[in-house]
């Protein structure tokens, strides 16, 4: 009897306590509400440039149109460190309950604004806080699910974040096609419908908010914060759902966790700092420097060039209207424009009159569909690839590299269409790096490091797509040569991660 009080007692490491609760129902609910939280968080972010093209009432110029735009990535650059400190602090479900209901509400605030500044600054705003949730919803997932679908999981929930610029495209395209406005008198304004699209785009992460309320905070950080019962509890709870059974079932009484930091009293920038500080000192320098450097290229590939798609896109339908059987690549298509100032100022002048009217080009939303449903599927299909992850990686990324090249290549409009697609596709890394950060950083860091990942991320895009604009049309073919041995060299950054085995862990690793 003594013996079993005794084993009863023992800590059980907090790893073994997790593979205890199993997988099961809890889990694919976490997982399909922080699936849905990214949707939202791409669908607001991406479907505001419609919102912008759309509000033709505010008669915006094009520099206006420019700062509304990349307002958004402003503020993911200038609040994602904050957030990261937040949710190492208060919680990964604080993260993201909290201030995904404020960003709603300042949609809704962002709705009436009477002026494109009051526009832009709500828009800002709603996105310092909407941004909370790009690193918490993965580490609350890595953090609650076993080991053995962790990464499964993190790229089942990117399949859904690349859907978002198609979601965004099927939610904007009824609401625009709506007519009415009502006056607002007191403000001055008249409610159209690109303003209720405003909310539109916002409600998702609202909903993702209330779902969110239901959960547990993750047991690891709970533990990590001392509060040992509270993380016991929620494992409990875990268990429970996943076995459909009783809380006492759950055998583990007590816990142990080797990362446990220790605490210390300081100012919030200290703290802050002392968060992100150790992420590039050794030993995590190397693998700090080499994941954001192939996060940078993913991001700045898929991102900034993606945003083009609707131009070559006209570019392509517009040289198949004249020819019968047009020649040449993109590269030859936008080089050989005589009327491209004529061509893209009517066209621009079209878009935005039909966009006031509340319609949308159909080849244009069909593409967005098309390919990021695509992209979707296969990322789905390398989720049941968890023990491959470093091959399928460097695979996506070299493959990414190699369409650069042929975009110029094929004597094809269609066929270097296809290849500027498959091009962009490094997207599909983006969930086998985010499972990276989980995997190689232990808890106390993993919702800085995420942050950071996304503030490379954005910024690089932020920058990327002014690179690419001024590049793509006046030195195409060797923007694209330039761009593919970028790429080529994230492969072999890709090279050097470490083996998808399963290794005895170290010290201060999770």
């Amino acid at each position: 009897m003594g013996d079993q009080s005794k084993r009863q007692e023992t800590p059980t490491p907090f790893e073994e306590a997790l593979d205890q609760t199993g997988n099961g129902l809890y889990n694919v609910l976490l997982v399909m509400t922080s699936a849905l939280i990214l949707l939202a968080i791409g669908v607001d972010l991406f479907g505001f440039s419609l919102v912008v093209a759309a509000a033709c009432d505010l008669n915006l110029t094009v520099t206006e149109k420019g700062i509304l735009t990349s307002l958004p990535f402003v503020g993911i650059l200038l609040v994602s460190y904050i957030w990261g400190y937040v949710s190492d602090k208060r919680g990964r479900r604080f993260a993201l309950v909290v201030p995904l209901q404020i960003s709603l509400l300042m949609s809704c605030i962002a709705s009436l604004s009477p002026h494109w500044l009051v526009l832009g600054l709500a828009k800002f705003f709603c996105v310092c806080f909407s941004c909370a949730a790009n690193s918490a919803t993965y580490t609350l997932v890595g953090e609650s699910c076993i080991q053995r679908v962790r990464s499964k999981y993190m790229l089942l929930m990117t399949c859904l974040l690349l859907l978002s610029p198609a979601a965004a495209g099927v939610l904007t395209y009824p609401t625009l096609k709506l007519n009415f406005a009502a006056e607002v008198p007191w403000l001055g304004i008249v409610f159209r419908p690109w303003r209720l699209l405003i909310i539109v785009l916002g409600l998702p992460s609202g909903v993702g908010a209330a779902l969110m309320y239901f959960f547990y905070e993750s047991p690891k950080f709970l533990f990590n914060c001392g509060r040992k019962e509270e993380a016991l509890d929620a494992l409990k709870g875990i268990y429970a759902i996943n076995h459909w059974s009783s809380k006492n079932n759950y055998q583990v009484t007590s816990l142990t966790l080797e990362d446990e930091p220790p605490k210390k009293h300081m100012s919030l920038l200290k703290a802050m700092f002392e968060q992100a500080a150790p992420l590039f000192r050794r030993p995590y320098l190397w693998r700090s420097l080499q994941l954001f450097y192939i996060v940078a290229v993913v991001y700045i590939t898929n991102n900034s060039f993606l945003v083009w798609l609707p131009y070559i896109m006209n570019i392509v339908r517009i040289t198949f209207e004249k020819e019968t059987a047009p020649s040449g690549g993109i590269c030859a298509l936008v080089t050989n424009k005589p009327d491209v100032t004529v061509t893209s100022n009517t066209t621009a002048k079209i878009n935005t009159q039909e966009i006031c009217l509340g319609t949308i080009e159909d080849n244009v939303i069909l593409t967005l569909i098309a390919s990021q449903a695509t992209f979707a599927f296969l990322n789905f299909a390398l989720s049941y690839l968890p023990h491959r992850r470093k091959a399928v990686l460097m695979a996506v990324l070299l493959m990414s590299s190699l369409s650069g090249s042929a975009i110029n290549l094929v004597p094809n409009p269609i066929a270097s269409v296809f290849f500027f697609m498959v091009f962009t596709g490094t997207c599909l890394g983006m969930g086998i790096l985010a499972s990276y950060f989980v995997d190689l950083y232990p808890t106390t860091y993993r919702g800085m490091v995420t942050c950071l990942s996304v503030m490379v991320g954005r910024s690089s895009t932020f920058f990327g797509i002014n690179i690419v604009g001024n590049l793509i049309f006046n030195h195409c073919q060797v923007t694209f040569y330039m761009w593919s041995l970028l790429v080529l060299s994230s492969v072999v950054a890709a090279w050097f991660l470490p083996p998808d085995k399963p290794q005895t862990p170290k010290q201060g690793s999770p």
